[in-house]
């Protein structure tokens, strides 16, 4: 896979090759040495955190593919990191595993309803362990419907997060980025360098969204290059524009050189006529989601659709706001 870096930095865009990492949380020394040997045997890049006030932070920093958390820390709980890592849309979907001495029926039962994945109990067998982790991580993937190929929240996800935000009755804006002239770059280069395109622009769109933080922000992938955007409206304009500056800044180096230095790739259409396509650019279109505007998730989607249909009809890289009065009630 060929590895973009963002100027001036080591940092790669196209960084959603997959590991498996396994994030441990436990404040008994013994435990983490125990679990990190029994998983790095069976193939898992580990990381183990014993301050249970750390684990969020850990689970950011490493996006590890599931984390085991045992139910008391300390001044901390289980159940309070789990709450944390359930609302910070980097670390929503990370599937969680309860690690604990604590084995009654009603504890187990208390825990999965309250959103936990799965549930081990100290002494464990390792063979056991390793494989009921495995099955969460498959059976995870599958129920939550994430994007194969950048692990972002999937179509089911987007729709859910939408039906809450206008549930709840409050402003928040929808950025809706779609690649100008993808399928081009897709034919001349193939599949896995196409893939890297998608996975650049995923990439960019969460480190905007963690430098310009907020507990408002929701970020999924709809499938092939478009994607959808929640945040608060005062920053909406703000994580539209950095998209589009970074993409542009990123995307020469996904071209080889001599395409790169004409700026555009010639391919030969049926009629025998060549055609010139400029690189490759992002269109996103920005609405603001007024309380009791939009009906339903499909409404809203249906709205930026449009708004980002007015954005690729102008040349390169740009976003769009939509500065028209919201619908009273667009269902």
């Amino acid at each position: 896979m060929t590895v973009t870096h963002r100027p001036g930095t080591d940092r790669p865009y196209a960084a959603f090759v997959h590991r498996e990492i396994a994030l441990i949380v436990d404040d008994d020394d013994q435990v983490l040495r125990l679990v990190k040997r029994v998983l790095e045997r069976a193939g898992f890049e580990v990381v183990t955190v014993s301050d249970g006030h750390a684990a969020h932070d850990a689970a950011i920093e490493w996006r590890p593919d599931i984390i085991l958390l045992d139910l008391m820390l300390g001044e901390t709980t289980g159940d309070k990191i789990m709450a944390e890592l359930r609302e910070d849309f980097r670390t929503r979907l990370i599937p969680v595993v309860f690690l604990t001495v604590r084995d009654s029926l009603k504890d187990k039962v208390e825990h999965l309803l309250s959103g936990a994945d799965d549930y081990v109990t100290k002494p464990f067998i390792p063979e056991e362990l390793v494989a009921r982790l495995r099955a969460v991580m498959t059976r995870s993937t599958m129920a939550r419907g994430l994007s194969p190929l950048t692990g972002m929240s999937g179509n089911n996800d987007i729709l859910r997060e939408i039906s809450r935000r206008l549930g709840q009755h409050t402003r928040f804006a929808v950025l809706y980025p779609d690649i100008d002239a993808f399928k081009s770059y897709n034919d001349h280069y193939g599949f896995l360098r196409g893939d890297d395109v998608i996975k650049t622009l995923a990439t960019i769109i969460l480190e905007v969204l963690e430098e310009n933080h907020s507990g408002r922000h929701f970020a999924g992938h709809v499938g092939g290059d478009d994607f959808v955007i929640l945040t608060e409206p005062a920053l909406g304009e703000k994580v539209a524009a950095e998209i589009t500056r970074r993409f542009d800044e990123a995307i020469p180096a996904l071209y080889d050189p001599v395409d790169r230095e004409r700026g555009w790739i010639e391919s030969e259409e049926r009629n025998g006529n060549i055609l010139r396509t400029p690189l490759v650019s992002v269109s996103i279109g920005v609405v603001m989601v007024e309380p009791g505007s939009y009906g339903s998730p499909a409404a809203v989607a249906a709205r930026a659709s449009e708004v980002k249909g007015v954005a690729k009809r102008l040349p390169g890289s740009k976003w769009v706001l939509d500065r028209r009065r919201p619908p009273e009630r667009f269902s």
